[in-house]
């Protein structure tokens, strides 16, 4: 039996206690720094809630801390967890800044217990697909084209104190909807070795600091290029698209779907959430069947799509695309350090 707790009782986290349930999981402990929250989620799960989450991570009950709290703390409290002996399953991103993800990361490589991030789309059919797809031969990679538009307005703002905010959501549409995608493109078609973008704040302008539109091009080598395309300004949230060129067809991938050359790829079955958001993917289920899998020293193909280091990639792209757009200039992307458990 896994024991969980949960740090953050706020709308992803009825997500992530289904998906502990329904993967046999416990939830042992909750915490929010509003305590009516923290209440209401351990009256619903018969477990204990605390207000300061450094007292779950305390909590002998608890094997795994999960974050779910906005994004500047996710730094603070990894570190937090891993130092207190806990494995760790963040919500994206990992943090908030390149210097704040390789600090958590060289900490990982310092205990035995396990870090991850969570990236849900992965194990989502359609990418179970594509992973077959591309181990074909498909020829040359000869460009990728990413397009995330979603509808963020001005509600979504005002019920939150940190989103919008540069200090604590870190950025927008970039770093809070369009990471998973670049996740994505990351995963199948390697880190851009060079990057530009621009960002803008349009329709939230006045209401928010951070971009709700940003465009950005890169080199993932010499001859394939990248480009991306992401606004929170659409009339609904679509499901996001990566398209990928090859010398021998075009491949399309969607949260639900995969096409190679306008035929639609077959798809393993997969039970949905009842409570997620459809456009968040349908992943989050396997997410902690695979860790509870290799909590029980089990290693599959599942387990290994769990994001540990490359949770750095989407990062080091994100940052990569707001420091071009400070600078005005080409950003080359480093390596990212080196972690391996």
């Amino acid at each position: 039996m896994v024991r969980f707790g949960i740090i953050g009782c706020g709308a992803i986290h009825h997500t992530h206690l289904e998906a502990i349930r329904s993967a046999g999981g416990v939830i042992s402990a909750c915490c929010d720094n509003d305590e009516e929250k923290a209440r209401k989620t351990a009256r619903s799960e018969g477990c204990s809630y605390y207000t300061n989450y450094k007292m779950l991570i305390a909590d002998q009950t608890v094997d795994v801390v999960v974050i779910l709290t906005p994004h500047y703390l996710h730094k603070e409290m990894s570190l937090a967890a891993l130092n207190g002996h806990k494995h760790v399953l963040c919500e994206k991103p990992m943090a908030t800044t390149v210097a704040d993800a390789e600090e958590i990361m060289a900490a990982a490589a310092k205990t035995d217990k396990y870090y991850h991030v969570c990236y849900q789309n992965r194990f989502n059919p359609s990418f179970l697909a594509m992973e077959q797809l591309i181990s074909q031969d498909l020829g040359e990679l000869q460009g990728v084209k990413a397009e995330v538009s979603w509808n963020r307005e001005a509600a979504y703002y005002a019920d939150s104190s940190w989103k919008g905010t540069w200090e604590k959501e870190g950025g927008g549409v970039l770093i809070n909807q369009a990471i998973h995608t670049i996740d994505a493109v990351c995963r199948f078609a390697g880190v851009p070795q060079k990057i530009k973008g621009k960002i803008m704040t349009s329709l939230l302008e006045g209401l928010i600091e951070v971009e709700d539109a940003a465009i950005g091009t890169g080199l993932i080598n010499e001859e394939t290029k990248f480009v991306l395309y992401a606004s929170n300004n659409y009339a609904k949230d679509a499901s996001p698209r990566i398209t990928f060129d090859y010398t021998a067809g075009q491949v399309v991938l969607t949260n639900e779907a995969l096409w190679f050359n306008n035929c639609a790829m077959p798809l393993e079955h997969f039970e949905r959430s009842t409570v997620a958001k459809e456009y968040w993917g349908n992943g989050h289920l396997a997410v902690y069947q695979a860790l509870m899998l290799r909590l029980q020293g089990i290693e599959n193909h599942q387990t290994k799509l769990l994001a540990i280091t490359d949770a750095f990639d989407s990062l080091q792209v994100v940052c990569g695309l707001y420091e071009s757009n400070k600078k005005n200039e080409w950003v080359d992307l480093r390596a990212p350090v080196e972690y391996e458990r």
